[in-house]
């Protein structure tokens, strides 16, 4: 992965986490022992068929703090970026095994980005489907490349993604290539979006039980080298949704930062990376009769400290403390 992305980019891998939650959503109507349940296997895998489209609105909001001390001298800055878009998830082919080729294509993105420092404020707006400003060029090349190009991803039978290709077209429409994510950072997406990744097989006497979990390893890309996370999955509940027979299930995850620090001098000052906190959460609705998810809503909290100590005594510490809320909406399927 290449580690020179802007400041903002989490954010756009953010978008690795797509997520809608249950808040608004009509009460249940029944539970997983009435109507709903009786009639529906409990069976979280993504049992598609081709030619199958749901289309997603997204929002993510990212509150992140950089506290900055160098000896006696402190600084602190706050960003605040807001980001909303649309995308398309398409099933082009099911084999017989069930795993799926689909594509995923992001229509536009929104950033609304709120820097805070030294009592002062500055709000900036990038579209990709609007021209920019001279000096948000960059960023919105990068969005405008990122849109309307169709990735290619290949989904296994219990949800997970195998692989992920064309992010070699979106960096031929760029000045600067190197910015486009990487293919890890779109398989994060992905695996956010339609299906729950490694739904486990039901059994064959009415599908999975209500209270059932099951756990989960990733390692995606982090801006400060890699993450590995830890989740547990569990089947809370069944709910009545319009009709629509909605299975819901959580997530409790665990990260741990795994990091990478660019080349230095030999006789540099050690540098003391550290994850102080690495927590996450989610929430899925997962529409039993089409097996796709309807919505998401996920949070994660991250603290990292770097610190250096040097020769002469004084310590430089930069500290990162961010919150990430994000939600994601089926608005149309066909």
């Amino acid at each position: 992965m290449n580690k020179t992305h802007p400041a903002y980019w989490p954010v756009l891998a953010v978008v690795a986490a797509l997520c809608v939650g249950s808040a608004g959503w009509p009460a249940a109507a029944q539970d997983a022992a009435g109507a709903a349940g009786a009639s529906v296997p409990i069976d979280l895998r993504p049992k598609w068929t081709a030619g199958q489209t749901a289309r997603y609105e997204f929002w993510n909001l990212i509150e992140q703090t950089v506290d900055t001390q160098f000896g006696e001298r402190s600084r602190s800055q706050s960003t605040d970026t807001e980001i909303t878009g649309e995308i398309t998830w398409t099933v082009d082919r099911v084999a017989d095994d069930g795993t799926a080729d689909c594509t995923m294509r992001l229509d536009w993105m929104l950033f609304e980005i709120t820097s805070s420092a030294d009592g002062k404020s500055e709000t900036q707006v990038v579209d990709s489907r609007r021209s920019p400003s001279a000096e948000l060029k960059p960023m919105h090349d990068l969005i405008s490349a990122m849109a309307a190009v169709p990735v290619k991803v290949k989904v296994a039978p219990d949800g997970h993604v195998l692989e992920v290709a064309g992010m070699d077209a979106m960096k031929k429409k760029t000045d600067n290539p190197d910015s486009v994510p990487s293919e890890l950072d779109f398989i994060e997406t992905a695996s956010d979006l339609a299906s729950i990744p490694y739904a486990p097989t039901p059994g064959t006497a009415g599908g999975l039980a209500i209270g059932k979990t099951w756990k989960a390893d990733y390692r995606w890309d982090h801006e400060m080298g890699e993450t590995d996370q830890r989740w547990s999955y569990t089947l809370d509940r069944l709910e009545d949704i319009g009709g629509v027979a909605v299975a819901v299930v959580t997530g409790e995850g665990k990260i741990k930062l795994d990091p990478e620090l660019p080349d230095r001098p030999a006789d540099a000052p050690p540098v003391d990376v550290k994850m102080l906190k690495g927590r996450a959460s989610n929430e899925v609705l997962f529409d039993l009769s089409r097996h796709e998810a309807v919505g998401r809503n996920s949070t994660a909290e991250e603290e990292i400290r770097v610190s250096v100590a040097f020769p002469d005594g004084r310590k430089f510490v930069r500290t990162v403390t961010e919150t990430t809320r994000s939600q994601t909406l089926r608005i149309s399927e066909e």
